[in-house]
Parts: structure tokens; C-alpha cells; sequence
């Protein structure tokens, strides 16, 4: 077995091939510290690109189906994001279900994923990703099956904490998003297609379940991420902003994802957690979420 102690890992990261290549990844993650990292879109794996550009860019790599393992011991993890039925985002790392679409139920997913060794992760739990594109949060009903589906998968999954969630930003999208409800005069809060935001801090609300979990029992972990939409290479330094720091057995990128999973169930790991900057979310996420028809690919999904 060898350890790597204080691995740093970016678990979310979407690097919009081909505008980006795997070299281009693999370079920031030297710049910025991370010995890990995986690679996502929404709705699609991307998985094959990184085996294709891993043979162009690197000689002597490890493939599993968890992930590669570079000659330079970095290692880039076989992740997707799924948008599904309960209108619920979770990410899994280590395998990827491409078969499923967005009216797949997310416990199928779940299910596979844990079958596969796979780290499951309810991503931005408490955003709202459709009838607010993403500036709203989750209604109460919403909520309870949240509540349900985490207690259910006790020691099985983990919440994310997300460095695109902004507290204050999302804050001015509450006000724009109650005061719009307000000013066309709507019977009901609901009437406009989504419910009066009563909060803004996604994250805190997160961090609040996690910990009301744990005090009764439960065992839903919080981890950090960037969430990162790296549109073109200057972005990818913006990668590692949040990240989970834990030891890592890194015979093979399967030993990689069981070790980074135990260490997180167990506890025995550390969260460096970040904003991103105002600035770049702008650009790479709220203006392509906006203004969908001047952007290429605004939300990162595969084709």
C-alpha cells in the first residue's frame, strides 16, 4: 500500500473539452496543489474524452473505470453530475451511469453508483436547479424528501458544500426574485412558477443538515468543492478553490476513491472551504445561465 498523506482533492470540476484540453487540467492542478480531481459534465459522461486525450497527452498512464493514474501520480477521477426526477443535482465519483437521464429517480442512481464503488454526493442539496435556474432553493417538500433520501443513505452519501454559492450574491437574487413575485402581483408566491426564497445561504442550510443529521445518529458528511465551469484555460486556476484534503492509498485510481471514501465517512479529513470570486462567476455561470443563447454548452452539459 502507499499512502499520500494530505492528498488534495477537487471533486467538481466541469472543463468544457475541447475549449480545454486534459494537458491544460493537468498543468493547473500543478499550479494549484491538487494531487486529484474529477471531471464532470450534467447528464453525461466524459470519461472516454479523458481516456482519448490521456493517450495523446501522457504515455504510461493507468486506466480503470474508476479513473487514470498519470505517470506524474496525479490522478483525474470518472465522474458525472445527473439532473433527475426529484429535481434533486447528485454527482458520483469513481463511476459514471450512462444510461441515465433526467427522469431517472435518483435512488437508482445512488444505488448503482454505491454498487460500483462509487463516492455519491447530493451536490448544492438546497439550490433550486430549474424552475429558478439555480438562484432560488429547494421547496419544503423538496426539503423532506431530502431530509428522507439522507437518512435513508446513512454512511453512504455526503452533502457538498459549494464555492459558486455565494452568500451575498444570492442574497440580491432573493430580493430581485421576491420583489418580482411582488411587483406582478400574484395571488400566491407559487403562482410565478416557484415559491417565495426565504433564505439565500445554501451552504449554511447544508452545513445545518449535515450537522442535525449527525447529532441524531445519522452519518451525512459535508464536502468541499469548487463546482467549477472552467470555460476556457484562465478558469482552471480558479480550480481547487474548495477542496477536501485527506490520505490516499494511490496504488490504482479504484484505491484512490475506496480510501478518499473512508476517510470521509469516518471523519478523518479536512474541508478547505472558498468563494470563488464574484467576478468569475459572473462570467463563467450566472450570464451563460442568463443569456443561454449567446454561450456554447451554458451549463456545462454534454451534447
Amino acid at each position: 500500500m502507499t499512502i499520500l498523506h494530505n492528498a488534495n482533492i477537487e471533486l467538481h470540476v466541469h472543463p468544457f473539452f475541447p475549449k480545454n484540453t486534459l494537458a491544460d487540467v493537468v498543468g493547473a492542478m500543478d499550479k494549484r496543489g491538487l494531487d486529484v480531481v474529477a471531471l464532470e459534465l450534467l447528464d453525461a459522461s466524459l470519461y472516454r474524452d479523458v481516456i482519448e486525450q490521456a493517450s495523446i497527452y501522457f504515455s504510461g498512464f493507468l486506466a480503470d473505470t474508476t479513473g487514470v493514474r498519470l505517470p506524474n501520480g496525479k490522478f483525474i477521477l470518472n465522474a458525472r453530475e445527473y439532473n433527475t426526477k426529484e429535481e434533486l443535482h447528485v454527482l458520483t465519483i469513481g463511476h459514471t451511469m450512462n444510461e441515465a437521464s433526467p427522469l431517472t429517480d435518483i435512488r437508482k442512481i445512488i444505488d448503482e453508483s454505491l454498487e460500483n464503488g462509487a463516492l455519491v454526493i447530493l451536490d448544492h442539496p438546497f439550490v433550486d436547479n430549474f424552475k429558478t435556474r439555480t438562484a432560488g432553493h429547494i421547496t419544503s417538500d423538496q426539503e423532506i424528501a431530502l431530509m428522507k433520501l439522507c437518512k435513508e443513505y446513512s454512511g453512504e452519501v455526503a452533502l457538498e458544500w459549494n464555492a459558486y454559492c455565494i452568500p451575498w450574491m444570492r442574497a440580491g437574487l432573493r430580493h430581485f426574485l421576491n420583489n418580482d413575485l411582488v411587483r406582478k402581483g400574484m395571488k400566491s408566491a407559487f403562482d410565478f412558477g416557484y415559491g417565495q426564497i426565504f433564505y439565500h445561504d445554501v451552504n449554511k442550510r447544508a452545513i445545518q443538515l449535515s450537522e442535525h443529521l449527525m447529532a441524531q445518529g445519522y452519518n451525512v458528511p459535508m464536502v468541499a468543492d469548487t463546482d467549477l465551469h472552467a470555460r476556457d484555460k484562465n478558469d482552471l486556476m480558479v480550480m481547487g478553490t474548495s477542496r477536501v484534503i485527506t490520505d490516499i492509498n494511490t496504488i490504482t485510481p479504484a484505491d484512490v476513491v475506496a480510501s478518499m471514501k473512508n476517510n470521509i465517512f469516518q471523519g478523518n479529513y479536512t474541508n478547505r472551504r472558498r468563494y470563488v470570486s464574484a467576478f468569475h462567476l459572473l462570467g463563467s455561470f450566472c450570464f451563460p445561465v442568463i443569456m443561454p443563447g449567446r454561450y456554447e454548452s451554458p451549463r456545462a452539459e454534454g451534447s
